[in-house]
């Protein structure tokens, strides 16, 4: 059984794809190898619009109008000295920015394309402008004089759909180099394991979610929901860990060093800590172009607290514009409030409680992210806490044991492969020839999931 999750209406060209793999990727690498300098940059910038016109060429005009508007905002911003025209000229780039990307989120845009369809990889690539226009305006970047290296940095392909989100800064220097022969094959290792975390984890933990979506949510036992949340919990970690390992792999391969986008957030004892490990690009991105322009934590405990909630908020509504993503940005703010309040330094002092607190909250929290439906959600969080909600339904109790016996090995690797100690075991293994073996097995592996079924989206490319 093959689980599907939904997506805009885009033919879009996925890392966990055959055509991907066998047909775009080596010709990709190829071609980069073979023109050097300049013509390096050209051949990453034409496979890059290449793609995204292959996914929906009726957005291709959305590419140039972000490209020039931050272009040329940035430009003026370099050549104004007063710093209130340079204010002004940041305002009109956000403006126009962040009024594309809630355009297209609100489906305010239908007339433009003829359908409420999302661009592949909008937010990514408004976050990626943003930063830039915002790095200028502080001055921890000159503004770029070509308009050829800024719109690669704006559209390089490896990260076109799920990130990383990458600041001008990290890519500028890069974009001069040519390609290193030996990051190929370090490249081709990280994309295999990313390949190995969303076919064989990721996708078939996925299967007992969708199941339990084709149950009903009112006809499940407490044991089954919450192993259902853990499940969830593992797809989306394995989904999103493995697109950014796939796409810093992709990097590597065509020479650029991609900034890490998670540090086993699993392993971590406050949901403060969490956030700093998972999608790390995004959460730092809010950090400093958010947090703290609006005085992070430096302007009293009340300012503080509402300097969280505006993050969190615009948190939720990134990735969707659905009533559970505020909710759950909500409640995420609830909880990292009070760590920074009080919570914290108890969860310090007490491992194992903090290790109890995490293990019941996180699963919690991403079931408010996942069921996009209000009634749903309240029945589903009803099925997990019975007490609260109504008992009603046709619920077969012992349902977990069935369930238990089919995917205790998944969670099993999943529990191993989302601890530090995976990452050990991968430095102290990965020189020895065996290894090498066991690698290639596994890529073909993947590569026989991938013929025998459809290939399942990144759940990422939703938002």
């Amino acid at each position: 059984m093959t689980v599907v999750f939904p997506l805009p209406n885009q033919n879009v060209i996925v890392f966990n794809s055959l055509e991907f793999i066998f047909r775009i990727l080596p010709v990709s690498v190829l071609l980069c190898a073979l023109v050097p300098g300049i013509g390096f940059s050209g051949v990453l910038l034409f496979l890059s619009l290449l793609l995204y016109w292959m996914a929906d060429p009726s957005f291709i005009w959305l590419l140039l109008a972000v490209w020039l508007i931050n272009y040329m905002l940035a430009w003026w911003m370099g050549c104004c000295r007063g710093k209130t025209g340079r204010r002004l000229f940041l305002i009109l780039s956000v403006f126009c920015d962040f009024g594309l990307l809630f355009g297209f989120k609100f489906s305010l845009f239908p007339f433009l394309t003829g359908s409420g369809a999302i661009p592949l990889g909008i937010s990514f690539y408004i976050f990626r402008a943003v930063s830039y226009t915002a790095d200028v305006y502080t001055g921890k970047i000159p503004p770029e004089l070509s308009p050829f290296k800024l719109c690669i940095y704006l559209y390089m392909f490896p990260v076109m759909a799920s990130g990383p989100i990458t600041r001008y800064g990290q890519i500028s220097g890069q974009l001069k180099k040519n390609m290193a022969p030996y990051k190929v094959e370090e490249g081709l290792h990280t994309f295999i394991v990313g390949l190995a975390f969303k076919v064989l984890l990721a996708d078939r933990i996925g299967i007992l979610w969708h199941e339990i979506q084709v149950i009903g949510f009112e006809s499940i036992s407490t044991p089954l929901a919450w192993m259902g949340a853990f499940a969830y919990t593992l797809m989306l970690y394995f989904d999103f860990n493995g697109y950014s390992l796939m796409a810093v792999g992709v990097g590597k391969m065509l020479g650029f060093t991609l900034p890490e986008n998670f540090r086993y957030p699993y392993a971590a004892r406050s949901f403060t800590q969490f956030w700093r490990r998972w999608h790390i690009t995004l959460s730092s991105w809010f950090r400093d172009y958010v947090y703290i322009p609006l005085g992070g934590s430096r302007k009293g405990r009340v300012r503080t607290c509402l300097n969280l909630l505006a993050v969190w908020l615009l948190t939720g509504i990134w990735h969707g514009n659905g009533w559970n993503f505020l909710l759950w940005g909500l409640l995420l703010w609830l909880l990292l409030t009070a760590e920074k309040l009080f919570l914290r330094y108890w969860l310090e002092e007490h491992g194992v409680w903090s290790r109890l607190y995490m293990l019941f909250l996180i699963p919690v929290t991403w079931i408010v992210f996942a069921v996009t439906d209000l009634k749903e959600l309240a029945v589903y969080l009803s099925r997990m806490f019975p007490v609260f909600g109504p008992t009603q339904g046709n619920v077969n109790g012992a349902d977990f044991i069935k369930y238990g016996k089919m995917f205790w090995p998944l969670f099993l690797f999943g529990w191993f492969f989302s601890r530090p100690w995976a990452e050990d075991w991968y430095k102290k293994t990965k020189k020895n020839p065996l290894w090498m073996a066991v690698l290639l097995a596994v890529f073909w592996i993947c590569i026989y999931n991938l013929v025998n079924t459809s290939g399942n989206p990144f759940l990422y490319f939703s938002f």
